[in-house]
């Protein structure tokens, strides 16, 4: 039996401006990194307004917005995504099912892409 979020996750929902196509959870979990790194930044410098934000009213999170929401997010953070991920400065890696570490991966093991 297919489980329909199953198939929501792997339904690729668009290209990213380097081509690559962006599945839903892949999508949701770019976007939980740049927020993650938002927060990490802000209370490094004292501020907790996005965190408590989010503990006072709840955040229904990434993985349970429709695909049209989460592209129009992820038109809005695209830009800052990827300057973090060029900087090196994302909080952490980034998921397996991302095509930037396909990319990554092939280039590191010598592999034609």
């Amino acid at each position: 039996m297919t489980v329909v979020k199953d198939v929501e996750d792997n339904y690729v929902v668009g290209k990213d401006s380097k081509g690559n196509d962006l599945t839903h959870y892949v999508l949701a979990e770019r976007l939980v990194c740049v927020e993650v790194s938002g927060i990490l930044s802000d209370s490094n410098n004292g501020d907790f307004m996005a965190l408590t934000e989010i503990l006072e009213n709840g955040f229904r999170g990434y993985h349970k917005m429709s695909s049209g929401e989460l592209w129009a997010e992820w038109k809005d953070t695209e830009e800052k995504f990827y300057r973090l991920y060029e900087d090196g400065e994302l909080p952490y890696g980034l998921c397996d099912e991302d095509p930037l570490v396909k990319v990554s991966n092939a280039y590191t093991q010598g592999e034609a892409i």
